[in-house]
């Protein structure tokens, strides 16, 4: 029973710091990175100094991978997303640029309106 719960613990220990490790090398909100909303449900990406072997992947809030695909290198690289096919939630533009990842964070929410107008006879 000892062994189990030290077993345990150390899965625990040796996660946790896996995990920790993998979120240092994500960055914020990084400068050569910019997402511009340029109409309903369309972005636009910006990308500085794309190397060679890098990747654009959009993730869902649990992490499945929705879009994924390789960038040619580039000094400026610039694309256009119709995200119109994606239901509401939390969504991720991940870039692997080379030995460097970047997360551009976004939300897709789908706003009712209701009114309510007097009908005269």
């Amino acid at each position: 029973m000892k062994k189990t719960i030290l077993t345990i613990a150390v899965l625990v220990g040796v996660s946790a710091a896996n995990f920790s490790i993998a979120n240092d090398k994500v960055k914020e909100n990084n400068s050569s990175i910019e997402l511009v909303s340029s109409s309903e449900l369309k972005f636009k990406l910006t990308l500085d100094n794309v190397k060679e072997r890098s990747s654009l992947t959009i993730k869902d809030f649990n992490g499945d991978i929705v879009y994924s695909t390789s960038l040619p290198k580039s000094e400026n690289y610039s694309k256009i997303f119709d995200l119109s096919n994606l239901a509401d939630g939390n969504y991720s533009f991940i870039i692997n640029n080379g030995n460097e990842i970047s997360s551009k964070p976004f939300v897709i929410s789908t706003e009712t309106k209701r009114q309510v107008t007097a009908v005269i006879k």
